[in-house]
């Protein structure tokens, strides 16, 4: 094993309301393209709009569990 191993970095802060944000949105959008779209919609049985729209739901759900989280 070399002995000249560099420290491990300082762990990065990440603003995790801004992540999970972003993320739902995304879904959000990609569910309304997807119903929009007939093609896409009937495409493998629907399996596609259910995926954006659960994350969608998933990631309101992951704001609710952090605004309880931080709740006094």
């Amino acid at each position: 094993m070399p002995k000249n191993l560099r420290p491990a970095p300082p762990p990065e802060q990440v603003d995790t309301r801004r992540v999970v944000t972003v993320g739902t949105l995304l879904f959000a959008v990609a569910a309304v393209v997807i119903a929009l779209v007939p093609a896409w919609r009937a495409a493998d049985g629907g399996r596609w709009l259910w995926t954006a729209v659960l994350g969608a739901a998933l990631g309101v759900l992951g704001h609710l569990v952090m605004r309880w989280q931080k709740a006094p």
